[in-house]
């Protein structure tokens, strides 16, 4: 997945503050590899195994990284299908949810990503990453408020992880709650940083306002501390 925290803030462009640092989550998936004590047996186990695999379904996990390299292939019509297809067979697989949403975005879908991800969250309403993409969802359509408490639940699920209270300040910055913004920064990254991260929000939503055109841009948000 891009790290798209290393991009460059255009001023004029309110919502890119908060792409900076609001990422969406999507964890890759590996298979372990097998393995047989029994060396002679290897070759007659593998032939076996390919046989047995080969009479049945595409595993949920087989079916999204096919979708992962189609997505990366630029083939998004085909992606969508696969990863709807995901949905529909392994309702419960929660990346293809994210991955949906993920593409949905990309093509600029955004009520139609965040249907994906309600659907989601009507199988797990606890999952963290489905909660922290809905927030950044309501970021991009300038719902900050609807934003932070999706943050603030995807936080209160997985406290340990830093990025979810990093994505809770860029709300609270955002919706002009600086001292709270600041002192969430100060929390997942160091203080110069959490400062930089403010003033590129106060930039950011300054943007926002009726001003003469400008082509500077500011330097970019620091990445919250995983």
């Amino acid at each position: 997945m891009e790290n798209i925290s290393t991009a460059r803030l255009n001023p004029t462009v309110l919502v890119c503050g908060a792409v900076l640092i609001c990422v969406l989550c999507f964890g890759g998936c590996s298979n372990p590899a097998a393995s047989d004590s029994n060396v002679s047996s290897v070759p007659d186990k593998a032939e076996h195994d390919f046989q047995v695999q080969a009479d049945r379904p595409p595993t949920a996990k087989t079916l999204w990284a096919m979708a992962d390299v189609l997505a990366a292939q630029g083939r998004d019509a085909e992606c969508e299908f696969v990863l709807k297809r995901i949905i529909n067979e392994y309702p419960e697989f929660a990346p293809a949810y994210n991955s949906l949403a993920e593409l949905q975005m990309r093509r600029q879908r955004t009520d139609t990503a965040i249907k994906t991800l309600d659907s989601a969250l009507d199988i797990n309403p606890e999952d963290p990453v489905v909660l922290n993409n809905l927030g950044m969802c309501r970021i991009v359509l300038g719902e900050y408020e609807n934003a932070l408490k999706m943050f603030t639940r995807a936080a209160g699920v997985a406290p340990e992880n830093a990025r979810y209270r990093a994505n809770m300040a860029v709300a609270m910055g955002l919706l002009g709650r600086y001292e709270e913004a600041l002192a969430l920064f100060k929390q997942v990254v160091p203080e110069d940083q959490a400062k930089h991260n403010l003033n590129v929000l106060r930039e950011a939503e300054g943007a926002a306002k009726p001003a003469p055109a400008t082509t500077s841009e500011t330097p970019d948000l620091q990445e919250a501390s995983k």
